[in-house]
Order: structure tokens, then C-alpha cells, then sequence
């Protein structure tokens, strides 16, 4: 089972824009390369799902931009699975140079079937919701915010 994963990408030339930074529309474009990797790292149970017609498509994104990041920099982007539902999962992202938190977001995939034309919701495929596991961190850091502010 795996709930995290861990993904370093340099940033292009073609990645900025013309202050010299990551345009902001990238973050969204690795945050779909860490998600496909780490489903990838997985092993066959991805591809499998995807060979059966079964896709987990974007239903939500998200991206908060902390810190400039420009070309010829690393990031690494740290991965993981802070949701998981029937049909559903969420991942967390936080972007980091030189240890520095530059970026964070979050993204949710929903698994569908075309069906006749129309998409369909499906439960995630049984080999990848064994392979996908909800981080322990993320389900503390639910509980956390759910208990913020809360009197005692």
C-alpha cells in the first residue's frame, strides 16, 4: 500500500513567464505529472484500470503560490493521498526549493466509465483502492482542522 511519493522536476525555460518565474498555470501541469507518476509507481493496477476504460478524471484543483521559483531550479514535489472515497481521491502537493515550502495544492480525481457516450461514476477499481492508502499525516491534519476553534 502506498500513500505518498515523492517527485523532482527542473523547471524549463518554457515553464516561465516573462518575470522569469514558474507561470502558474504549470503548477496545475505537475501536479498531473506527480499524480501520474506516483499512480505509475504503483505498479500495473493503474494501467490496468485505464485498459479496462476506467479513468480518474480532474473534478477540482487547486494551487496556492507561496514563493517565486525560477528556471533552472529543482522542486520537489511531495505527493499524498489525503482522501480517498468510494469513487474518489484527493491528493495533497507541496512544492519545495532548497527545502522551502514554495507552492501548495490540492487535487481531486473521480473514477468514470464511458458509458455510451456519457461519463459514469465508478468505485475505484478494487486492485488500485488496495494500492492507495489515506497518509496517516493527512488524516491528523483533518482532525486538526476539524477541531480548530472548537470549545472545549
Amino acid at each position: 500500500m502506498a500513500f505518498e511519493f515523492h517527485y523532482r522536476r527542473f523547471v524549463a525555460w518554457q515553464d516561465t513567464d516573462a518575470a522569469g518565474i514558474i507561470h502558474f498555470t504549470n503548477y496545475f501541469r505537475y501536479m498531473e505529472e506527480a499524480e501520474t507518476q506516483f499512480q505509475l509507481s504503483l505498479g500495473s493496477e493503474f494501467l490496468e484500470a485505464v485498459r479496462q476504460g476506467i479513468y480518474c478524471l480532474r473534478v477540482s484543483v487547486s494551487c496556492d503560490f507561496l514563493k517565486p521559483v525560477t528556471f533552472g531550479d529543482e522542486i520537489d514535489i511531495h505527493l499524498w493521498v489525503r482522501k480517498k472515497g468510494r469513487s474518489s481521491i484527493g491528493y495533497e502537493m507541496s512544492f519545495r526549493h532548497n527545502g522551502e515550502e514554495v507552492a501548495r495544492g490540492r487535487l481531486t480525481a473521480v473514477c468514470v466509465s464511458n458509458d455510451g457516450g456519457k461519463m459514469k461514476s465508478v468505485p475505484i477499481p478494487p486492485a488500485l483502492d488496495q494500492a492507495l492508502q489515506v497518509a496517516p499525516f493527512a488524516e491528523a491534519n483533518a482532525d486538526a482542522k476539524a477541531n480548530k476553534g472548537s470549545v472545549a
